[in-house]
């Protein structure tokens, strides 16, 4: 598989995500999420943010199949959660091929009823859940808003 980063943030595609995948040499984005995929106007969205790269938008099962189909092997893939939950979903189908997550951006809901454990690192309850499952799981996780930003594991930021 030529998956090159497992990636989390909320806004999907932007500048921040554009400058990792630019270091990375990505030229194929993944965008997982089910509401995202089901949006033609996200979807256009996030094609013209890729640029140059090319973009599919699906549900974790999607994903699933398209990941482990061996269909992407000769591009350098960069899979973009929008949610903590796409990645744990993904993990639940069966997906086992993720050993590492960069979190860039997981944000305050509109209640602002999340924890601050770090910048762009907002979580409540079933988010922390979700996290522990994937730990649980072998998965690292790491927070990492740009290239230049420190990496730093999750578990140290995070009260699980």
């Amino acid at each position: 598989m030529a998956v090159i980063q497992y990636r989390l943030d909320g806004r999907m595609l932007h500048g921040q995500v554009r400058h990792f995948a630019s270091n990375l040499n990505i030229d194929y984005f993944v965008v997982v999420n089910e509401a995202t995929a089901n949006d033609d106007t996200q979807v256009m969205l996030l094609e013209l943010a890729a640029l140059n790269a090319d973009v599919e938008v699906l549900s974790p099962e999607d994903a699933y199949d398209v990941l482990d189909s061996g269909e992407l092997d000769d591009y350098r893939v960069m899979v973009v959660f929008k949610e903590i939950f796409d990645a744990e979903e993904l993990v639940k189908l069966g997906y086992d091929q993720m050993d590492k997550v960069v979190i860039s951006g997981m944000f305050q809901n509109k209640e602002g009823t999340k924890e601050n454990c770090g910048p762009s690192l907002f979580v409540d309850e079933k988010d922390k859940a979700a996290l522990k499952y994937l730990l649980d799981k072998n998965v690292v996780l790491t927070h990492q808003i740009s290239p230049e930003y420190a990496e730093k594991l999750v578990k140290d930021l995070v009260k699980l």
